[in-house]
């Protein structure tokens, strides 16, 4: 097994140290970081650069209701830190390490209830069309049907010819479309696609996700 570069050695010190106290769990030796929150992450990921050796970073949010999509938004945060030497690397890599638990810190709050999250979904135009597919499951779940079942026929109509990915989304929404009007059900078979997400991501099982849903959720 190949050693860890004195730079990747630098940024685990500085991730660890500012991320592991909120709760983010590293992804093996790699330079990612996971905020686990049971039907949804946040992904930090100190990403290296194809030029020269130090490190982006960049924030990644996933609802996980969505098996075969990546994540729903990502963003970048501070700016690019060159390696040189150990000393000029240590400061400004610690620097980036806080600033990532501050920007983890701000998800949480800004998702900080399913109400937020529901809210958030349905306003959210900008990667059509897999907003949709998202407000459809949130939707469901907080009991607004009539949206849900409109959501839903929208993702049932999309030209899947050239996306695998698109198709078996479609096929998800035929089937939870199928469960509305049994709540509990629907519940279920949401839950069931977040198990083949958290496995596909290396998450260990959660069978009961939803256990701290908001259920003051409206539509």
């Amino acid at each position: 097994m190949a050693q860890p570069s004195e730079h990747g050695r630098i940024i685990a010190a500085a991730a660890k140290a500012a991320l592991a106290p909120i709760g983010c769990v590293r992804k093996g030796q790699s330079r990612t970081w996971r905020a686990d929150h049971r039907y949804w992450v946040i992904d930090v990921e100190f990403q290296p650069s194809g030029w020269q050796k130090g490190s982006y970073l960049n924030i990644s949010v996933a609802w996980l209701w969505n098996v075969t999509h990546g994540y729903d938004f990502a963003y970048r945060a501070g700016s690019f830190i060159p390696f040189e030497t150990a000393e000029q690397f240590t400061p400004p890599i610690r620097e980036l390490a806080a600033i990532a638990a501050t920007e983890v810190l701000k998800v949480r709050e800004q998702f900080g209830s399913f109400s937020d999250i529901l809210d958030y979904i349905k306003a959210d135009n900008r990667r059509a069309p897999w907003p949709g597919f998202n407000a459809a499951i949130v939707c469901g779940l907080a009991g607004d049907i009539v949206s849900a079942r409109q959501y839903f026929h929208e993702v049932e109509a999309w030209d899947t010819d050239k996306s695998p990915w698109r198709a078996r989304a479609k096929i998800d929404a035929i089937k939870l479309e199928a469960l509305l009007d049994r709540p509990e059900r629907f519940r279920d078979a949401v839950a069931e696609c977040i198990a083949r997400r958290r496995q596909l991501m290396g998450l260990p099982p959660d069978p009961h996700c939803f256990d701290e849903l908001d259920s003051k959720a409206t539509p």
